[in-house]
């Protein structure tokens, strides 16, 4: 597959590897690379030099291994040989912009789509890593370009509030669906199994921990997810709990919740220590609420801040 890669990407790779090697006292690398880049500033015009600069990078970048590095990876992949037009890597500015994902790529077809990876540069420092979170990614891809799993692009809440609950909720079961596939192939991906389940176990605190051992395994095991099955089980518990059919467990059975101070408000998910008052089941706000949330009980409590939005927004008798 061929990779293409951003040079701001690679800029800042070589420059951390000089300075990786400058720390342990190796200063080898970076004579070579001033060797090769100082006399670009008599040789070339200024209007010429970024190009000289970056072909100097580039060179760098191969003779340091990552490309045969990333190239390996990707090998792991034939699949997506055909199905893509090409792959792309970049430069993610924050943690939070790291991933990966699928742009209309430059080929004539204007269905063949590219595959697009951010990554942090400093990821290069620790190349077993890149490795796993690559495959994690490339995972991800393979089912988005995978017709059975059935993936469509899509907003996965009604408002920002429930998108964003949804949208966690969903990242969890796909990861526990990738990596537990990895896994089983034999390779080595960011998370494990116990750790994809306290993951899970996070976002479910009110199933009884017998239930929800027997869900997650049933999770981990299943070798036929699809997006729409993941997507009603993050939008919908009442779809989740429907596995324990099959399982030899007793159906959810829902405990009084007890709310503790800086604990996480079930409709923003920010930590609080301001509990709106308790509504009456009949109120308006109630139903506002569980309009949004269905499976949100007044015993879940909310904060004071969700609640005055709801409030706002009942309409007046």
């Amino acid at each position: 597959m061929k990779l293409e890669f951003d040079p701001g990407l690679v800029e800042s790779v070589i420059f951390k590897e000089l300075k990786s090697h400058e720390e342990k006292g190796d200063f080898r690398l970076t004579d070579e690379y001033h060797s090769l880049a100082d006399p670009v500033y008599d040789n070339f015009p200024l209007d010429e030099r970024p190009a000289q600069f970056r072909k100097i990078e580039w060179d760098f970048f191969k003779k340091l291994g990552f490309l045969k590095y990333l190239n390996e990876i990707f090998d792991e992949f034939g699949e997506l040989n055909g199905k893509v037009a090409g792959a792309v890597i970049i430069k993610a500015r924050s943690l939070f912009e790291e991933g990966s994902d699928l742009s209309k790529g430059p080929s004539v077809d204007p269905v063949q789509k590219r595959i697009v990876v951010k990554l942090l540069y400093d990821r290069f420092q620790e190349l077993p890593y890149l490795k796993k979170m690559l495959r994690h990614e490339l995972m991800h891809v393979s089912d988005m370009l995978n017709p059975l799993f059935g993936y469509k692009d899509e907003r996965l809440g009604g408002n920002p509030m429930e998108e964003s609950i949804v949208r966690e909720k969903y990242s969890i079961f796909w990861d526990i669906f990738v990596d537990s596939r990895l896994i089983r192939k034999g390779l080595e991906t960011i998370s494990d199994k116990d750790s994809r389940y306290w993951e899970f176990e996070s976002q479910y605190k009110k199933i009884p921990a017998d239930v929800k051992q027997a869900l997650f395994e049933n999770l981990w095991n299943d070798e036929n997810l699809t997006h729409p099955k993941i997507f009603d089980m993050a939008k919908d518990i009442n779809h989740l709990m429907k596995i324990t059919e099959g399982l030899s467990v007793k159906p959810i059975q829902k405990a009084k919740k007890q709310i503790l101070p800086g604990a996480q408000c079930p409709l923003c998910q920010f930590r609080t220590f301001s509990w709106a008052e308790k509504f009456d089941p009949g109120s308006q706000v109630v139903a506002g609420i569980k309009k949004d949330f269905p499976d949100w009980e007044p015993d879940d409590g909310v904060c004071e801040r969700c609640a005055e939005v709801y409030l706002v927004n009942a309409p007046v008798c």
